[in-house]
């Protein structure tokens, strides 16, 4: 009879995949690495893991931001609260680095293709409930497709972190570019 999983074990060789890939990227997250600095031995590392890659899938996938979707009454202030908690939950050169990584490897690998989609989707729930929200308060075009709004509105912001990280900052940049994006979610008047 096979010995039970260790929940123990299993909590150190995550943390240290999670520590390797923060202080070096997903390339340096091999079996052998989180096995010197867990103290696991590799053989129990296979027994919770088929290999090194879903060991590093399952690493990132603990690494998500936990991210409430705000309330605040107004689209412009539930879209402020949530940028605030992204920016105050992740830090910008790890989150830099390890998207483009997993968008790396996703170009080739259906695993971390799968990933990497529910890492996003995981990011998305927040901003769907915000614009679902501010639809039933007739903030949004309800014409609007949802998914659609919400890459809109990420897209300067993903664009900012990946390009010039420095540059995302709550300040009146970050006010100007949310009263953009609600004028333009917002319902069109009726044309005759």
């Amino acid at each position: 009879m096979p010995r039970p999983l260790s929940a123990a074990a299993r909590t150190k060789m995550l943390d240290a995949a999670q520590a390797i890939i923060v202080a070096d990227g997903l390339d340096a997250c091999t079996v052998d690495e989180v096995s010197r600095r867990s103290g696991v031995a590799k053989t129990t590392i296979y027994r919770h893991f088929t290999n090194g890659d879903e060991l590093v899938i399952h690493a990132v996938d603990c690494m998500k931001a936990d991210v409430e979707a705000p309330d605040t009454g107004t689209l412009a202030g539930d879209l402020r609260a949530l940028i605030e908690q992204y920016v105050g939950s992740v830090d910008p050169a790890v989150s830099r680095r390890l998207y483009v990584s997993m968008l790396h490897r996703a170009l080739d690998d259906p695993q971390f293709e799968q990933a990497f989609y529910r890492t996003r989707e995981a990011e998305h729930g927040p901003l769907r409930r915000v614009l679902q929200r501010a639809m039933a308060r007739g903030e949004v075009d309800p014409e609007i497709d949802v998914t659609f709004a919400m890459q809109f509105l990420q897209g300067p912001f993903l664009v900012q972190h990946l390009l010039r990280p420095e540059t995302v900052v709550l300040d009146a940049r970050l006010d100007q570019l949310i009263d953009l994006a609600c004028r333009a979610l917002a319902p069109q008047p009726q044309r005759v």
